[in-house]
């Protein structure tokens, strides 16, 4: 998917925002902290759900970020969730936040130099060693 997205004309105005919908049952010691209510909307619950408030995010899930305008060696430390994507989508677009969740999520701005593009030509990907005795023991 990066490869493509290198090859394309579009590369210059891209961004491509890779995470996980869920943290796939790892510990994480980092307990998660207060959310926003999303809003007063009550979830809709079937036989057996435990009713919540959602206002805690989840576990910690990692995010990284592809484009022409990625800082540098850079590590953030601010706490975003899934609709930091989202908020960022919306204030790139100028577009009205759906919910009190998205519109006070962080909207990642930290992550981009817009000034100083260190990627207009994309990165070399290094060539994948492929073991075939390791690959051959996949199949089957």
């Amino acid at each position: 998917m990066i490869a493509t997205l290198f090859a394309s004309p579009q590369w210059p105005r891209s961004a491509l925002f890779l995470t996980y919908d869920e943290h796939g049952g790892f510990f994480d010691h980092v307990p998660p902290p207060p959310a926003c209510k999303p809003d007063d909307i009550a979830p809709i619950l079937e036989s057996g759900d435990e009713p919540g408030e959602f206002d805690r995010y989840g576990i910690r899930v990692p995010l990284a970020l592809v484009s022409p305008f990625a800082r540098r060696h850079f590590v953030s430390h601010t706490v975003y969730d899934h609709t930091s994507v989202l908020r960022f989508i919306e204030t790139r677009f100028d577009l009205p936040a759906l919910t009190a969740r998205d519109a006070n999520a962080d909207p990642m701005l930290e992550l981009f130099d817009f000034q100083h593009p260190r990627f207009r030509k994309p990165p070399k990907l290094p060539k994948a060693k492929i073991d075939p005795k390791r690959l051959a023991g996949c199949s089957g």
